[in-house]
Formats: structure tokens, sequence, C-alpha cells
């Protein structure tokens, strides 16, 4: 992913729809609005972080960071 990609919003998950609004050296920063108008920033998702960040019922977690391009995985919560 980079900046400016669109990930949809994970309806069943409750989370979403996001924005990578970043990629670099920091981390992955992802931002949300939800249908209301409320706007929720991940900032600094990084590999080394201890863990993947939940977002309601979503798993977000960086598996890689190369340059400007990141790869991240969106899973449900465990």
């Amino acid at each position: 992913m980079t900046k400016g990609a669109e990930i949809p919003r994970a309806d069943g998950l409750r989370a979403g729809p996001f924005t990578v609004t970043a990629v670099g050296a920091q981390g992955v920063d992802l931002t949300s609005v939800d249908a209301s108008g409320f706007t929720s920033d991940l900032l600094g998702q990084r590999l080394d972080q201890g863990g993947p960040s939940i977002v309601n019922e979503l798993s977000i977690a960086v598996l890689a960071i190369v340059g400007n391009p990141a790869k991240l995985r969106f899973v449900p919560a465990e």
C-alpha cells in the first residue's frame, strides 16, 4: 500500500473505511472517517510495535515497509 490507498469498510467487523495517509521509516499512518463523521487516526503503525492494532473487530498488522510501499494485513480480530 502507498500513501493515498483506500481500504473499504469492513461492515461485518464494524471498521473503516481507511485511507493510508503516510508510509515511511516512522511507520504507516491510517485515517478512518465513519458514516457519522467520526475520525480515527492510527499513527506510526510498525512491524515492531508488539502486535496488531485492533479497531472494533478488525486486526491491522504491518508486515513490511520497503520504501514507500507497505504491506498490511487486515483480518478479523481474535
